[in-house]
């Protein structure tokens, strides 16, 4: 299985936290759209050497609801026929990334006529004044209206996005957040601690001490609570920020998990053909520009260690862990490194646990598996 990304670089103003390659030259839109498709049509034999078949599709931003459904339908068309997709029942998953305030039962109606059938939706608080201060555009009854207009325009695959872990969310207003996300009953949750990057404005607030982050204890707390809450609603927890009804996982997300072959199209958007790496620059004057996509890209080759430490990263990362047996068989130098032996140390600390030949983090220790996967790098 392959799947698709694409980037579409367009937003209307800029969240307070993020750092994502996105500008607000929304009076490009077609031209981006045209360069799109001329990308495809230079990268359609991407898949031939693995070969994979295509089966999962994504649009993601950026602010992908800024585009016209005529731009879904043309790329979407592209696609299907550069790649060989004679029927659109062999997408297993095609998805959106909508804002609330774009989300019109019209809107909706005309991404399901372009194809879209699954939707992954920026609600991230449901609290207006954090809403404002994230600057989003929508607010709480925005983002209810919203999903209710998806399931009435037939969208039976939603994914809401929430964020936690910032300075002035108290435990009440996240359980209340939490309580109003589990009464939508969307098919997948995505939840991620609030992080402070370079460049954003939540991060020159940083630096001048303007804002101050929620201590990493309160953070713990509300990382616990998120999987308090969702577990006892019948959310499975299958990766470190991600939750789903049983058999409602996301699949293209699962795909960068799982080292599958991916195809990167758009300004910033990343590629992955099993062994390199390649990626556009962050430039929506220079991409639509191109007619030489290999001079645009920029090139990364994955030594053996690079791609055994992303392993190890991208398994662990998941509630299924990481496989003993397959990665001895892909990197059986990895039989004298001291891998094991850091591993049995963690083991015994309770960073660590094994069963069934697979190695995982425990639950209640996920919210600081970034720092357990680093002593496992080699």
């Amino acid at each position: 299985m392959a799947g698709i990304y694409i980037h579409v670089p367009f937003c209307s103003q800029f969240c307070t936290y993020c750092d994502f390659y996105s500008v607000k030259d929304t009076g490009k839109r077609e031209a981006f759209t045209e360069a799109v498709i001329r990308e495809a049509e230079f990268r359609k034999n991407y898949f031939k050497e693995s070969g994979c078949r295509v089966k999962t599709i994504y649009f993601g931003g950026g602010t992908p609801s800024l585009l016209s459904p005529a731009s879904f339908r043309a790329i979407t068309e592209s696609l299907f026929r550069l790649f060989n997709i004679t029927d659109p029942s062999e997408i297993e998953e095609f998805t959106v990334e909508v804002n609330p305030d774009d989300a019109t039962p019209e809107y909706l109606a005309a991404l399901r006529s372009a194809g879209a059938r699954r939707l992954s939706m920026g609600v991230q608080s449901f609290t207006d004044a954090h809403l404002k201060w994230m600057n989003r555009r929508h607010d709480s009854a925005t983002a209810l209206n919203a999903f209710r207009a998806a399931r009435e325009a037939r969208f039976e695959n939603i994914s809401i996005d929430l964020i936690f872990g910032f300075a002035d969310l108290t435990n009440e207003d996240w359980r209340n957040t939490l309580k109003k996300a589990v009464e939508l009953s969307p098919e997948h949750i995505s939840s991620y601690q609030l992080g402070i990057e370079p460049g954003t404005k939540l991060g020159r607030d940083y630096e001048t001490g303007a804002y101050t982050p929620l201590p990493d204890d309160k953070s713990y707390t509300q990382y616990s609570l998120l999987q308090e809450v969702l577990s006892g609603a019948g959310y499975v927890q299958y990766e470190v920020s991600s939750f789903a009804r049983p058999g409602r996982e996301a699949k293209h997300n699962s795909s960068y998990w799982n080292h599958t072959p991916y195809l990167g199209l758009g300004p910033s958007a990343h590629s992955f053909n099993g062994s390199v790496r390649h990626f556009n620059p962050p430039s929506l004057a220079k991409y639509l520009k191109q007619t030489d996509w290999d001079s645009f890209a920029k090139n990364e080759k994955l030594s053996d260690r690079d791609l055994f430490n992303e392993t190890v990263m991208l398994s662990l990362r998941r509630k299924e862990g990481l496989d003993k047996e397959l990665l001895l068989s892909r990197y059986p130098e990895q039989l004298t490194s001291p891998f094991f032996s850091d591993a049995e140390m963690l083991m015994a600390l309770g960073e660590l646990e094994e069963s069934g030949g697979k190695i995982r983090i425990p639950s209640g220790k996920l919210f600081i598996s970034d720092g357990i996967i680093r002593e496992l790098f080699q």
